[in-house]
């Protein structure tokens, strides 16, 4: 099954995911990986200086009055957005959260997202501890361990098979790509395709090994505009108003390739298994390019 979400998240998710459920009434059970568009307090627990634990992180959030939570954001993430549209209550704690592991807890799922981390191991490495996603997939592993004493194995396969892994990565890895080389830590980039074709790779073998463990339904988020943000901007010294039209082509190839890639598993995989690619890029320029229509400013 090739699908592409396009629409506004959280409505072509919201979509895609209720029909992944088994049956309308169905708890949803979520499976989080990613950086710090996701991450809901994992470096909270970690010695690091990419941390979301003090105001105004967290201000608009009502599930905690307002403190800081761990989440890089005012408010909540964007898949705690479609966590509460699928009409649960509850959100899939942080792995590092010690009721993480709770029984009641883990079938809400688990969020092993982690600010400052990559696709790549080395991607965030300035700020210190971070979880690549490669070590988060170990931790979704030693969560299988747990189920898997908890349920036996034949009940933890069909609990995997209806839950939805939920993959968001590859932005701080395209930002340390673009940022200035750092003295002492200095090093030849690779040409930009090389680079891409790595990130590629690389989490193509982290979804496989997913697959190895029992997961069978995918949400794999693209990289978005990034050329746009602030920071970007700053560094490549664009003019105001515009965006750094290098980044975004380079971000944009990536995207096409992955896009290409999670059609290709869909094809290997078989129907039990579902790779869908979501296009964030596309979601974000619409918004930025057509913000009156949302209600909010997203001007550029």
């Amino acid at each position: 099954m090739a699908s592409s979400v396009a629409a506004s998240p959280p409505l072509g998710l919201l979509l895609f995911l209720l029909s992944l459920r088994p049956h309308p009434t169905a708890s949803y059970t979520s499976f989080v990986f990613g950086d710090s568009l996701v991450d809901t307090g994992n470096n909270n627990y970690l010695f690091t200086i990419s941390k979301a634990d003090s105001p105004p992180y967290g201000i608009d959030f009502a599930p905690s009055g307002g403190q800081p939570t761990g989440r890089f954001t005012n408010g909540r993430t964007i898949f705690d957005v479609i966590v509460q549209g699928l009409g649960d209550s509850s959100f899939p704690p942080p792995y590092l959260a010690p009721n993480a592991s709770s029984n009641g807890t883990i079938f809400v799922g688990v969020n092993y997202a982690s600010g400052a981390s990559g696709i790549l191991d080395e991607t965030g490495s300035l700020f210190i501890e971070r979880i690549p996603l490669g070590k988060q997939v170990q931790y979704f592993e030693a969560t299988r361990d747990y189920l898997v004493g908890t349920l036996g194995e034949n009940a933890t396969g069909k609990f995997l098979r209806n839950a939805v892994f939920s993959i968001i990565a590859g932005s701080n890895d395209i930002l340390n790509y673009l940022e200035p080389s750092v003295p002492l830590f200095e090093k030849t980039k690779l040409p930009p395709v090389a680079l891409q074709d790595m990130m590629v790779s690389n989490l193509t073998l982290h979804l496989k090994h997913l697959h190895e463990l029992g997961a069978r339904k995918f949400v794999v988020v693209g990289v978005g505009p990034l050329g746009c943000i602030p920071y970007i901007r700053v560094i490549k010294l664009v003019a105001y108003g515009r965006c750094s039209s290098a980044a975004n082509q380079l971000i944009q190839g990536y995207n096409m390739k992955l896009s290409r890639r999670i059609q290709e598993l869909n094809e290997e995989m078989g129907p039990e298994t579902v790779f869908v690619y979501a296009n964030s890029y596309d979601i974000v320029r619409e918004l930025m390019q057509n913000y009156r229509r949302y209600g909010k400013c997203f001007s550029t």
